[in-house]
Parts: C-alpha cells; sequence; structure tokens
C-alpha cells in the first residue's frame, strides 16, 4: 500500500465518530428465526455457543462459535438457528456519521473474521454489556472506547483492501498531491503550488482536501513534518538542526513546534525512544546544550 493512501486512511479512522446503542448477550432456542431486517445501524455478533445461520447480501453463512460477524446498515439480514443447540452470542449495534458509514463501506469488509483470542474478545463484549448498564458521566465515552476497540480488531483482522474506490471526491489525483508533500516537506510548500499540482483553485483545493484527510492542507504537512522529526530521531544521529533542515524548519522552531505536539522536546524524544528511559525527562541541562547544536 502506498504511504499516501495510507495517510489517507490513518487520518479517517484518526477521526471516525461511533456511538453503541446497545449491547447484550442473548440465547436463541431452537426455531428461533428474524427475517429481512434492514436495520440503518451497524452490527457486530460474536458466537460463543451453538450455530445459526445468516442471510446477508444473497449470501448465506453458518454462524460459529469463535467468529465475529460485521453487518453493515441498510444491509437486509435474515437469521435463524441452525441444529438443537441454543445459539449464544454477544452483539452490539453502533451508529457512525455519514461520512464514516461511506468511509467504511469503501473498505470492502468481509462479513466475518475467525477470532484468535476468543477470551480477550469475550472480555470486550462483557465490558460493554457491564459499562451499558453504569450511570457513571463517562458512561458514553468509555463505551465508545470499547467499540473503536473492536472496530480496530475487526479491521486488523480482515486485511481490508486498503483501496478507496469509486470516491467522486478523490476525482483529484490525491495520491499524486500527497506523494509531492511527502517529497518536497524539506521546502517551503506552498497552497498555491498543491492547488496547481491538483489542477484546482486554491480556495476549492483547501476545502476539498479537508473533506478528503479530516485536516487543513497546511495542517497536514505540519504533522507530517513532525512525523518525519520523530522518525529522524529515531533512526539516525543526526543534530536536531539537521533534522530541522530535512523537515523544512528553523532549528528553534521545531524544538518549540515538537514540544507543544508532543509535551518533550526533540532530544528527550530521542533519549527516551533509544534508551526507554522516562527518567531521562529530568535530564534538562543537557538537551538544552543539544538543542543549540
Amino acid at each position: 500500500m502506498k504511504p499516501t493512501i495510507e495517510s489517507i486512511l490513518q487520518n479517517h479512522l484518526n477521526t471516525i465518530q461511533a456511538e453503541v446503542t446497545m449491547s447484550a448477550y442473548t440465547e436463541s432456542f431452537p426455531g428461533w428465526m428474524e427475517k429481512n431486517a434492514k436495520p440503518d445501524f451497524f452490527r457486530f455478533c460474536y458466537t460463543v455457543k451453538g450455530e445459526a445461520w445468516l442471510d446477508i447480501q444473497n449470501n448465506r453463512h453458518i454462524m460459529q462459535p469463535g467468529t465475529l460477524y460485521f453487518l453493515p446498515a441498510g444491509t437486509v439480514q435474515s437469521f435463524g438457528t441452525e441444529g438443537d443447540e441454543p445459539f449464544c452470542r454477544y452483539w452490539c449495534h453502533f451508529r457512525l456519521e455519514l461520512g464514516d458509514i461511506h468511509f467504511m463501506n469503501s473498505l470492502q469488509l468481509p462479513p466475518f473474521v475467525h477470532v484468535k483470542d476468543m477470551q480477550m474478545l469475550q472480555a470486550l463484549f462483557a465490558k460493554m454489556n457491564t459499562t451499558q448498564r453504569c450511570d457513571s458521566i463517562t458512561r458514553v465515552l468509555r463505551l465508545k472506547a470499547i467499540l473503536l476497540e473492536l472496530i480496530a480488531y475487526y479491521l486488523d483482522e480482515s486485511h481490508f483492501k486498503r483501496e478507496i474506490h469509486n470516491d467522486s471526491g478523490l476525482g483529484v489525483k490525491w495520491n499524486d498531491v500527497l506523494a509531492y508533500i511527502e517529497a518536497n516537506l524539506h521546502e517551503n510548500i506552498q497552497i498555491d503550488a498543491l492547488a496547481r499540482f491538483a489542477f484546482l483553485h486554491p480556495n476549492y483545493f483547501i476545502t476539498s482536501f479537508k473533506n478528503i484527510m479530516g485536516c487543513s492542507p497546511i495542517q497536514y504537512v505540519t504533522n507530517r513534518r513532525i512525523e518525519l522529526a520523530k522518525q529522524l530521531l529515531m533512526d539516525t544521529e543526526l543534530p536536531v538542526a539537521s533534522v530541522a533542515k530535512q523537515v523544512g524548519m528553523q532549528n528553534h522552531y521545531l524544538s518549540r513546534l515538537f514540544k507543544r505536539y508532543t509535551g518533550i522536546t526533540p532530544v528527550q524524544y530521542r533519549r527516551i525512544g533509544k534508551h526507554h528511559d522516562i527518567c531521562s525527562l529530568d535530564s534538562t541541562v543537557t538537551a538544552s546544550k543539544e538543542e543549540n547544536n
């Protein structure tokens, strides 16, 4: 996958808005059936015992223990028990923002994944059910955190197709635009130049870029420069001044911006990363001298 496409995916995932509307553990006995449901919400369903059949998008699946199903909103879904045992499963319903719905659909996720760590996944669902019943002011926040963990797990296990297809917003060659930014982080990147590169008026380019990436072009360039600086600090022995030059910044500006983003200086970041010693944060005298090199 090209780094620029990964940037688009990463920005979407970083800003995804999801809300749990209901979760539970349910046992359905032989003979249970639900036909032609078309919910406007998404579903996760994790089978722990028994079997059931699922018809979705003209395909039939047998839901067996150890499988986690992802059922998109707006699809026709029919269920029924299979065999003589009760069908026991954890499930949750959740909603996404409109833009996130389009994004999730573009990933072409498989209908299910095989769960490798069943104890971990069952614990996540159990925690969600417990949290749903509490009356804490942080209840919604905790539910969202668990749901995002489930979504992340599903994405990792599904090895989703990391491409974005047939998106009218991608009529502009965003991959080329982002590749240009990546190759020129050491230069003074101008909005007008990016707009010309994309064959768009600067004002329309800024709006389109923000719709695709979730942030302004300037913010994106700054984020990429900080990430490149982190990489250079970890992978090389370059002085901070040389790192700053390679990311298109003055030394003092990189140090100030880096600390604003991470809470520590570039030298402190390098020391912690290379030596894994949080106590190095206290070593400010040496760091201050090195920052001026």
